[in-house]
């Protein structure tokens, strides 16, 4: 088998040079290209397998390319299924039937055919009205009511039908009368059997309504408390305004109920905070719940120590301008793990006005220390900041002591002050990106930069006050290497923008030189790096020839890195082909996931089955001090396991069946309702009794018949 061996190590280099997308009038075409393999004395090349199936190193289907120069694969006539992601790796085989080693898989999604829900619908709570707007305007189905579902559940107006576009003048818009809208809900529509006129369905049938920017509290609720972001406390009684959306209390009155107890120490201690226990005895000592509350002596849990700060120094100027913060380390008396810490930079010192802090996050990884982005902070200007610690029982820390620095005089990449750095302005003034008739030129609403390679420009839309940054980013300069694309092409474009009002939405129009590819990535320090065109499809939209792109973005929403709606949209993301599936994505660290087992078998981070595993991580195992130690020893023990399993495709099967009834069993605590998680956990222990009894009973049965065989002398 030598002669094989040899054979197999030439035939490795084969490597894939790039898809090839090309689009028609009536089709998405893409093109698998790959470089030849040379031919030797010994081994003449025939031509080539081109393997692939829907997980990275299960190829289920081989398709033979005859011919050494015959070197591309035309994806369309595999009849590859609509919005599904594939996997192919080429091997060469010689004229002697001999097959070399597969190439490195990559990856290739199918576009999802039919149209889709534009943006988020919009209600009218004075007339029960909710206004659906679709992609395309020859849609069947949308006229019937029963291809609507709504949860909570609300109810059409029986008097009256749903109201067309042509009755309403807005091409694409069906008007949905209901019976009654709650307010202050979050309401997520599901909409069914809705097809174009060629009979495609609908690419994203599920919106959720009321909660345009992503922040797990209805938009009605935060306009009417004067809301603008999910962490901060304003009442100051223990609860964030997220946790007061979820348990029905008043972000800005600390004790809703009246009954003489501050809301978050109900919670914490198992009360209802919108319902008056004050005379009841919650743990039974005699002592009532206020009296406890009184005496201090209900809380169980002894919160960290207030955080030190360290770096930089109160008062230190000159400081440049993405700098690292650090804190000294954490403390806590009940040796309680750390889970997470909060980190604000405002422009004034009290951070009682949310248009002046400028960054707010919490961190899972970076918790005691944490680099800012660039474009938060701006040259010759005075900062502060704050930070405060978590532990895994959500104890909170009170806030550090406020320190302040100066950042330095003059940002050194700009020294025109013009918003773009020096080595990427574009000097050809005969470029017109936008194909508007006019010479671009840089302006409060358009700027352009250079990477060296192709011109990107930006130009912005409704609610956008002014362009204030621009700049392209190399994505080798950033060193998180967890779930980072493999092939970003152009870079990051990372900008700064002003809206007109906190948590506006604003649409910005990037263009490019030259075509992209078909998904958009964006990286920041909490999500890590994330497909974005992915998690928010409504929020990317790309032109027909890929040389520019729509971008919905919410100041303080997904979109907004700097993690706070205060009028200021700070965005670095880019086009790319496809997330990495090699063992680097496995193993690396960062914000983007931490599941490197499972990450490792189902070949990516963003998997569906992974995301169970998150998702239950997140909502269960960090809520509790035993949870949080294993997940915190995982993370240390399972990096060089998961890059074993990466490399080994039976070892990723075995894997994938061994993890199947975790799986199971973190979707039902999700997605399944209490009543329902009884009565499934109720008869698995049925299930489980009658086991052992059957078990016991033939064991009582077997020891029964060899008695009696003893007794018989066999």
């Amino acid at each position: 088998m030598i002669y094989n061996f040899f054979f197999k190590t030439n035939c490795y280099r084969l490597i894939f040079i790039i898809f090839s997308f090309i689009f028609t009038s009536s089709s998405f075409a893409a093109v698998l290209h790959w470089s030849p393999v040379d031919s030797t004395e010994e081994y003449v090349i025939s031509g080539y397998k081109v393997h692939y199936g829907t997980s990275s190193g299960e190829y289920t289907n081989i398709v033979d390319i005859d011919g050494q120069d015959n070197t591309s694969c035309d994806l369309d006539t595999l009849n590859l299924v609509p919005a599904q992601t594939y996997y192919f790796a080429v091997s060469a085989y010689s004229t002697a039937g001999l097959e070399g080693s597969l190439s490195l898989p990559i990856s290739y999604s199918t576009p999802a055919e039919g149209p889709y829900i534009v943006q988020y619908p919009s209600i009218d709570y004075v007339n029960n009205i909710i206004d659906v707007t679709f992609s395309e305007n020859n849609m069947q189905g949308t006229n019937v009511k029963n291809n609507y579902d709504f949860r909570p559940t609300i109810f059409f107006n029986e008097a009256y039908d749903i109201v067309l576009p042509d009755e309403i003048n807005q091409p694409g818009t069906y008007r949905l009368l209901m019976d009654y809208i709650p307010e202050r809900t979050i309401i997520t529509m599901t909409v069914n059997n809705v097809t174009d006129d060629k009979g495609n369905a609908l690419v994203s049938s599920t919106i959720v309504l009321n909660d345009n920017d992503n922040d797990s509290m209805a938009d009605d609720w935060e306009t009417y408390y004067g809301i603008s972001t999910a962490f901060l406390d304003p009442d100051a009684d223990g609860l964030e305004n997220r946790s007061e959306f979820e348990w029905g209390t008043s972000p800005v009155d600390d004790d809703s109920d009246d009954d003489g107890m501050d809301d978050g120490w109900e919670v914490q201690n198992s009360l209802n905070p919108v319902l008056d226990d004050s005379d009841g005895d919650i743990d039974g000592d005699g002592i009532s719940n206020l009296d406890e509350y009184n005496q201090g002596s209900g809380v169980s849990n002894r919160s960290p120590d207030k955080p030190v700060l360290n770096l930089p120094v109160n008062f230190a100027v000159n400081v440049e301008l993405n700098p690292q913060l650090i804190t000294n380390p954490y403390v806590d008396h009940e040796n309680d793990d750390h889970i997470k810490t909060q980190w604000q930079i405002s422009t004034e010192q009290t951070f009682t006005i949310s248009e002046n802090i400028l960054f707010e996050q919490e961190t899972y990884d970076s918790l005691t220390n944490l680099t800012i982005p660039e474009f938060i902070i701006e040259a010759n200007n005075t900062y502060y900041w704050r930070v405060r610690f978590f532990d895994v029982l959500n104890g909170r820390s009170p806030w550090s002591d406020i320190f302040s620095f100066t950042t330095m005089t003059n940002n050194p990449e700009d020294s025109d002050g013009n918003g773009v750095p020096d080595i990427q302005q574009v000097e050809d003034g005969t470029i017109d990106l936008n194909d508007d008739g006019y010479l671009d030129v840089l302006s409060n609403t358009y700027k352009m930069v250079t990477n060296g390679h192709i011109s990107i420009s930006l130009e912005a839309s409704n609610y956008v006050t002014d362009i204030e940054r621009l700049k392209s980013i190399d994505p080798d300069d950033i060193s998180d290497t967890f779930g980072k694309p493999d092939d970003l092409q152009f870079g990051l474009i990372q900008f700064k923008i002003g809206v007109t009002n906190p948590g506006d939405t604003a649409h910005v129009n990037i263009y490019f030189s030259e075509p992209v590819g078909k998904h958009w990535y964006k990286y920041d320090i909490v999500n890590g790096w994330r497909e974005y065109s992915k998690d928010y499809p409504g929020n990317v939209v790309f032109s027909p020839d890929r040389k520019s792109v729509v971008l919905r973005l919410v100041d303080g929403g997904p979109g907004d890195s700097d993690g706070i709606a205060n009028g200021i949209i700070v965005d670095p993301s880019g086009p790319g082909a496809y997330l990495s599936s090699t063992s680097d994505s496995v193993s690396g660290s960062g914000g983007g996931g931490g599941c490197f087992i499972a990450t490792a078998a189902f070949g990516s981070y963003m998997e569906k089955h992974v995301e169970i595993l998150k998702d239950f991580r997140d909502l269960y195992l960090l809520k509790f001090r035993s949870g949080s130690a294993f997940v915190k020893a995982y993370y240390k023990y399972s990096p060089p396991i998961a890059d074993v399993i990466a490399r080994h495709t039976v070892l990723k099967i075995i894997v994938r069946i061994g993890l199947m009834p975790l799986i199971i069993f973190a979707y039902i605590l999700i997605h399944v309702s209490l009543f329902y998680q009884s009565v499934i956990f109720l008869f698995i222990i049925f299930v489980m009794a009658m086991s052992y009894t059957m078990c016991k009973a033939r064991r009582v049965a077997y020891a029964n018949n060899f008695e009696t065989g003893v007794h018989n002398g066999t």
